[in-house]
């Protein structure tokens, strides 16, 4: 799992380094545009596909629900399923994104999700760490760090500092938060 982590996050800054992401998020803000999540996807997906890790990796790929957790539906679409080369040919890295302006509410629609991928069935696919991410304004780390605290804390659920990563996005005024 730690390894995972580091995986996935080392992803992520590479990503978010890059210049263009950056200025994308500034025409975003300027210009209010709203629901902008897939083109992150495509952004990612075309920087997964490039990355010198030669990362396997399919977005929205159905994952059956295991029907004792979940009544209702019969499967969900991780945004995300990654395997780093060298892993077990059948072990996955799942990563959900959330993007919201505002920190709280982004933070409330990625614990959502962290309930939503834990009722996979583990015989669908070997999913063996899920991560989210949330792409939201900045506010000081303290505060991000206090709030993603307390939506643990609500949710009933243990929260691993270790295991979150919160970074401001270069040249915008954006943040990322993945646990």
């Amino acid at each position: 799992m730690k390894r995972d982590f580091h995986y996935i996050a080392d992803l992520l800054e590479g990503f978010f380094k890059q210049r263009k992401i950056g200025k994308a998020l500034r025409i975003i803000e300027e210009c209010e545009i709203t629901g902008w999540e897939v083109w992150f996807q495509i952004e990612f997906s075309y920087y997964l596909s490039q990355h010198e890790s030669f990362p396997e990796w399919w977005r929205e790929r159905p994952v059956e629900f295991d029907r004792r957790r979940e009544k209702e539906k019969n499967f969900c679409r991780p945004d995300f399923i990654i395997r780093k080369k060298g892993w077990r040919q059948d072990a996955y890295a799942a990563l959900e994104v959330k993007q919201h302006p505002e920190a709280a509410v982004c933070f409330s629609n990625m614990m959502r999700d962290i309930e939503k991928i834990a009722k996979i069935k583990s015989s669908s696919l070997d999913v063996r760490s899920f991560w989210v991410l949330g792409i939201h304004r900045k506010k000081s780390k303290s505060e991000l760090r206090d709030m993603v605290m307390n939506r643990f804390e609500a949710a009933g659920l243990d929260y691993f500092e270790e295991s979150t990563l919160i970074r401001y996005i270069p040249n915008s005024n954006y943040a990322y938060t993945m646990f």
